[in-house]
């Protein structure tokens, strides 16, 4: 029943910060806005937003001031939308899209506008699998994979088959997430990406054989993703300790699986910003201290998560707390509460299918 996840540069942003510092008093505004110049700082910025999306946010702000390329300034705005993603502030990032979204409305028929749709189209699709509304999220992802070919932005990709392929296993169709994830290695072999920067579909096709239950394939692919751990963002690394400790989960070793949550927990809780990741982890704590009869832990993990989850209305993580909950209220021998909270608990209209099938089990 677990819920799974699917997307060090500090020196160097300094030095452009101050190399540009230092532009802007030497050169004037002219040349501060060469779009050369302000194409390196934002390829920096792009690589820095996944581990300091709140700097790369100051850094911007700093910027648009000063650039007068209209699509240059509306890349740097979309560099506030990956911040505003990372940092959970999903009404700012809507706002941003929403200005990106009409401003590419008003310049349609360049392969650069082209491009930038498939940004938004993407980040679209990324905000309504945080909110667990996988058909939209669907929807935008195939939009995005169009643009980006049209757009000629084919380096993109890759990550856009994984964020499809995510989704697809999201709703049980594990032909499909299959298929695209290994889509996805297809397109890093033309583009003659390195091997390290696939490890995201070697953990994604780990994932669609835990779903299989083939543990041997599942274990052979998380093995692949390991070698590049090290290199992975601290997102990254959740997905990969959060997803694998789901397959010992479904093994029922639940002692392993524990040891997988609490490294995941250890590596959001350096990252105030994970606030997302944060409570999932809590979410499958409290699932496996169930499991094994440890109800005062279960009851703080549970009980510390579902506010968040309430407040963003994701409809499968509230279904997982809610199941929990009954359980944890028949392991305390206390058959009316269970009883109390199956009769409240919310009818959801998308839930993934695993949480269905572990309900059912729990509540004969």
């Amino acid at each position: 029943m677990k819920l799974n996840v699917r997307n060090h540069y500090i020196v160097i942003w300094i030095s452009c910060l101050c190399f540009f510092s230092a532009m802007i008093g030497c050169r004037g505004k002219r040349e501060v806005n060469r779009v050369d110049s302000i194409e390196k700082l934002y390829q920096q910025m792009e690589q820095l937003s996944a581990d300091s999306p709140e700097k790369v946010n100051r850094m911007v702000d700093t910027l648009l001031p000063s650039v007068t390329d209209s699509m240059m300034y509306y890349r740097l705005l979309f560099l506030k939308v990956r911040n505003c993603f990372l940092s959970f502030k999903l009404d700012s990032a809507d706002y941003f899209m929403d200005r990106i979204s009409s401003f590419c409305d008003r310049h349609q028929g360049s392969q650069e506008i082209d491009r930038l749709y498939a940004l938004v189209y993407n980040a679209r699709g990324n905000i309504f699998v945080r909110t667990s509304q996988v058909d939209s999220a669907c929807y935008c992802y195939l939009k995005s994979f169009d643009y980006a070919n049209r757009g000629g932005k084919r380096e993109v990709l890759p990550d856009i088959c994984l964020n499809l392929a995510d989704v697809y296993v999201k709703q049980g169709r594990y032909d499909l997430g299959s298929l695209w994830y290994n889509r996805s290695l297809t397109i890093a072999d033309s583009l003659n990406m390195p091997d390290e920067q696939r490890f995201p579909a070697y953990y994604g096709l780990a994932q669609v054989n835990m779903e299989l239950r083939d543990f041997s394939a599942c274990d052979y692919y998380y093995d692949l993703a390991y070698k590049y751990y090290d290199k992975m963002h601290p997102f990254e690394k959740h997905i990969y300790l959060n997803n694998r400790g789901n397959s010992y989960y479904y093994r029922q070793d639940y002692m392993t699986a524990l040891k997988y949550f609490r490294r995941s927990l250890a590596v959001v809780n350096q990252y105030p910003d994970m606030t997302f990741e944060r409570n999932l982890t809590m979410i499958n704590l409290g699932e496996v201290f169930l499991l094994l009869n440890n109800t005062d832990s279960a009851s703080y993990y549970l009980q510390k998560c579902r506010g968040f989850f309430d407040s963003i209305h994701h409809s499968t993580a509230l279904y997982c707390i809610d199941t929990q909950l009954m359980e944890l209220a028949l392991k305390q021998g206390n058959v009316a509460l269970a009883r109390e909270r199956l009769k409240k608990a919310v009818k959801y209209d998308e839930v993934e299918p695993n949480m269905i099938h572990v309900r059912n089990r729990y509540l004969p």
